[in-house]
């Protein structure tokens, strides 16, 4: 016996008691009543234990049972410890009677993480088969049937995989057939993960995490090089809660930038490693999931083993045969037969990735995304630019780098949609800009056409949105078919809204703008299709899940109508008996009674006892009635049960049908969703558009930035004052690189960030933050700022900063920016002047790229000299006032302007910072005198500089060095 068994059954859904081993005369008919108190937890686990005790938010049992021999493991024991052995990974919680009941250590857990009741036993499946001592039973934990899904979230946001075992067999079928004295048959019905969550949002929805996470499974295999370091990735990330899968086979360097780039993108809530894994990029993953997720969204990572090519692509081959062996029409073989040539002409990793994953997905029953016509999708595109690792951070597209939310960055201040699925296409839209200059203008266009006109159709479009329920969800869940009754309701009737909200766009072309005229004709595409579906079944029913008035015309569903027809003939012969019952007893009138959950009972006054049979059995009695079951009654409630039971199946089963007719629609339905998709993201980008100062840019075929008032997206509307815009002007053409000096804290990187960003808006489709904007299309943005190290990988603060530089340059063409911060400081003076004096010569002569350099260096600003027509000095303006004290106060300007800054004041800065007065004081008078030795002596030795630096000496003025 493992712990408490449920009571008596109760309508369809009985929680039933079980019946376990009839070969052990101690386990006949054990079925002990359900009672949370403590005094009967002490009776079931053992008279000597003590009272829970409440101890850092959870309750704990302490305490021993008697030491007695341990029994014989049960029937319902051993089915536990059966299913537990397949999935010890998981927490199992098991279903007995009304509440489910975690064992073991599964117990323990559940215990510290739902701050529940745990009571002591054995703690392992081994412990259970080998003589114990101390206790009986297994160490269990309890929760109420209706409270599982709850417990269950909570688990899983802490990066559980929860599975649930429930019972397969009610009372009534039990008893009628001919395993009624065997244990109840129970098996895993769900298993979840973070990222395997697609269920019913009644059940689970809002309760992942405290971000909206994306609900990717993030997997790849790896091969390394054998003469380097560098690897090929394979991988895959699929979002089983949207049907999106996206795949790709990528070449990565030392530092698995590449790679990094990828899960800043997806921001993964689940990982997969499919086979070995190199130390690289094993770092890369846990950096990404330590600095880009908050304690409470823990990324869940998994491994699993790796076939080869070959096996690959014969478990391909075996999946997809099978599923058009199942297909029930022409078409759906075809499209099945379509992705199989598809998937066969992928990348070798990404096959390896695939096929891996199909065989992980089945524990999920999941595996069915794979099968949706044009769900895979390249993550690497020609038509858009891809922001790697570094740029996504130093630049804040999807997260801040205070404290890695969403709010204050660029993804926070352009979305305004109103969906969700809106939102995941719109994230994808701002991480991945438009290179191609058609496509581009294009979105553009219909942005501003949106923006004038003055159509009731928008407004009847936006109060729509706001109202729609997460479509792309409802249809991946009538594709795996776990739409609920409600569900599917909600989801039609949501598309039957749309449909009659547009109901001539399909032959009108009212808009300028092709985008905006193909998306509206897709809106009522489906509307004959859909109005069908609704027809089929009545609403209320779906709304309060009523499985069994849920179709309308039962003549097409013939199992329901003929078990609603047994019942009702099953009803018929009770009414029957009641007349003999009459006549039995001599009454004239007598009629059926209920009670406490019992029907068709006899009721009679005690005095009128005499003529009831024997063998009639009494259910209750009070001082005036007492109320019978006949034999006849008892063998016909238990029959129309059965019936009852068996029209649940037909009605389920009949149901499954209706969503697999619906499923064979899925694209087309689909389609309907990208199109309402695009236009929120449309929406959106307008409603930013119309936000005071933001202009159209206009867009030429030359790369470059010419931009007058530009300000910083985010800065603006975080500042609670004006923010001060700054003009730039950079080409390939002409001046194609700016040299930025200034003041620490002057507003250098903001700068050169709102210049990225810029570009990057009007790359996304949308208005600018600008008095005038013109763009040239970049192929690229890429960004080295930032100091930090690489401790795991024995790497200092400049060597990651080379490594990054190093990518830079192998990466950028002469249609890319490239921001460079700082190149240098991680070293010497000497040397760091060098290297970055190297590398910006590099780029100004031979990528050619549009280069914003910020530096301390003054000396670099020769390049303008040097190259006049490329390179221009800027810097960020100040001004400079003495105070009383003999100190120098700056006041930032935040505005850009031609020349040079000779000076950094970094002492200003450490005023700021609180330094004590007496090391600003000793600082002040150590950088006076080393810049008038710099003043006097031109050709000094920088060496020289460093040691009295270090050591305080004072040379005397007349050495000559």
């Amino acid at each position: 016996m493992i712990g408490i068994r449920g009571g008596g059954a109760s309508g369809q859904d009985s929680a039933v008691v079980d019946n376990e081993d009839k070969a052990s005369a101690a386990e006949d008919m054990d079925a002990e009543e359900e009672d949370s108190s403590l005094s009967d937890l002490r009776n079931r686990f053992g008279a000597e234990s003590e009272a829970p005790s409440s101890s850092r938010g959870h309750g704990t049992v302490k305490g021993k049972s008697k030491s007695t021999k341990p029994r014989k493991l049960t029937a319902m024991v051993q089915q536990y410890i059966d299913i537990k052995r397949q999935h010890m990974d998981a927490i199992i919680a098991f279903e007995v009677g009304y509440k489910f009941y975690f064992y073991g250590e599964d117990a323990r857990i559940a215990s510290k993480e739902l701050n529940i009741v745990f009571i002591p036993g054995w703690m392992t499946i081994e412990e259970a088969t080998s003589s114990n001592s101390l206790y009986e039973k297994f160490a269990s934990s309890i929760v109420p049937i209706e409270r599982i899904y709850f417990h269950t979230k909570r688990l899983i946001e802490k990066g559980y995989k929860v599975g649930i075992v429930r019972q397969l067999e009610t009372a009534a079928l039990k008893a009628a057939g001919t395993n009624r004295y065997s244990v109840f048959k129970r098996e895993l019905a769900e298993v979840y993960t973070k990222g395997t969550i697609v269920d019913d949002f009644s059940k689970m929805s809002g309760m992942i995490g405290t971000s909206q996470s994306s609900g990717f499974i993030f997997s790849m295999c790896e091969e390394l090089s054998h003469k380097s370091q560098n690897a090929t990735i394979g991988m895959i990330a699929l979002s089983p809660s949207t049907g999106q899968v996206i795949f790709e086979e990528f070449e990565d360097g030392f530092l698995r930038g590449e790679l990094e780039t990828r899960l800043l993108h997806i921001q993964p809530c689940e990982i997969v490693l499919i086979g070995d894994v190199t130390k690289e990029s094993q770092k890369v993953l846990k950096t990404v999931a330590s600095h880009h997720n908050s304690s409470s969204d823990i990324i869940r990572t998994e491994r699993i083993d790796k076939p080869t090519i070959q096996d690959a692509r014969d478990n391909l081959s075996q999946y997809y045969g099978n599923k058009m062996q199942s297909s029930r029409t022409e078409e759906a073989d075809k499209k099945i037969a379509d992705i199989l040539e598809y998937t066969q002409s992928l990348p070798s990793s990404v096959i390896v990735c695939l096929s891996a994953m199909i065989e992980f997905l089945k524990e999920y029953k999941l595996e069915g995304i794979f099968e949706i016509p044009r769900c895979f999708e390249d993550f690497k595109s020609r038509s858009h630019m891809i922001l790697n690792g570094n740029t996504l951070s130093s630049l804040e597209i999807y997260q801040n780098q205070t404290d890695f939310t969403e709010k204050g960055s660029l993804f926070w201040a352009l979305d305004q949609t109103r969906t969700r699925f809106g939102q995941r296409l719109f994230r994808k839209w701002v991480g991945n800009p438009l290179t191609d200059r058609e496509e581009l203008e294009l979105r553009v266009a219909a942005v501003e056409e949106i923006k004038e006109s003055r159509s009731e159709r928008w407004s009847t479009l936006v109060s729509l949105l706001a109202k729609l329920p997460d479509l792309e969800n409802g249809l991946i869940r009538i594709h795996y078919g776990r739409c609920t009754r409600p569900e599917i309701y909600t989801v039609l009737r949501a598309f039957d809204q749309v449909c009659s909200s547009f109901p001539t766009a399909v032959t009108e072309r009212p808009w300028r703008s092709e985008i905006l005229n193909e998306c509206f004709a897709l809106l009522p595409k489906m509307s004959f299709e859909i109005s069908k579906y609704l027809s089929e079944f009545d609403h209320n029913a779906a709304q309060s899940n009523d499985k069994y008035h849920f179709f309308k015309d039962e003549d097409e569903y013939r199992d329901i109508q003929d078990e609603k027809l047994g019942i009702v003939a099953v009803e018929n012969e009770l009414d029957t008996f009641m007349v003999e019952a009459r006549k039995l007893l001599n009454k004239s009138y007598m009629k059926y009674s209920s009670w406490n959950g019992n029907d068709y009972l006899i009721e009679l006054r005690n005095q009128e006892l005499r003529n009831v049979p024997k063998n009639w059995v009494k259910i209750s009695s009070t001082k005036n009635v007492s109320r019978f079951h006949p034999p006849e009654v008892i063998k016909l409630l238990r029959e129309r049960e059965q019936r009852r039971e068996a029209l649940t199946i037909a009605c389920d089963q009949s149901y499954k049908q209706f969503l697999v007719r619906i499923a064979e629609r899925y694209q087309d339905l689909r389609n309907t969703v990208q199109a309402l998709a695009k236009l929120d993201c449309l929406l959106s980008l307008v409603a930013v558009s119309k936000m005071p100062s933001y202009v159209k840019p206009t867009f030429v075929d030359e790369p470059c930035i010419k931009v007058e008032g530009g300000r910083h997206p985010m800065v603006e509307q975080l500042l609670l004052t004006s923010f001060v815009p700054n003009d730039i002007d950079i080409s390939s053409s002409g001046t194609h690189a700016m040299i930025i000096t200034g003041p620490n804290m002057g507003g250098k990187s903001s700068f050169v960030r709102q210049t990225a960003l810029i570009a990057i808006m009007g790359q996304i489709g949308c208005y600018v933050p600008a008095e005038s904007a013109t763009l040239g299309l970049l192929d690229a943005v890429y960004t080295r700022m930032g100091a930090y190290d690489n401790m795991m990988a024995g790497e200092s603060t400049f060597m990651v900063e080379l490594h990054e530089c190093s990518d830079i340059m192998r990466s950028a063409t002469h249609r890319s920016l490239v921001l460079l911060d700082e190149v240098g400081r991680g070293t010497g003076p000497i040397d760091g002047v060098g290297i970055a004096h190297a590398v910006l010569s590099h780029f100004i002569t031979d990528v050619k790229a549009l280069t914003l350099f910020i530096t301390h260096y003054p000396m670099l600003c020769s390049f303008a000299d040097q190259y006049p027509k490329r390179v221009a000095n800027y810097y960020m303006g100040y001004m400079e006032r003495q105070t009383q004290d003999g100190e120098t106060e700056i006041a930032f300007l935040y505005r850009a302007v031609p020349g040079i800054a000779h000076r950094s004041y970094g002492l200003n800065v450490a005023r700021l910072a609180d330094l004590p007065k007496s090391i600003i004081t000793c600082a002040a008078e150590k950088s006076s005198e080393l810049e008038s030795l710099l003043t006097s002596r031109q050709q000094l030795n920088w060496y020289a500089i460093l040691c009295w630096m270090s050591s305080g000496i004072i040379f005397p003025k007349n050495l000559t060095l």
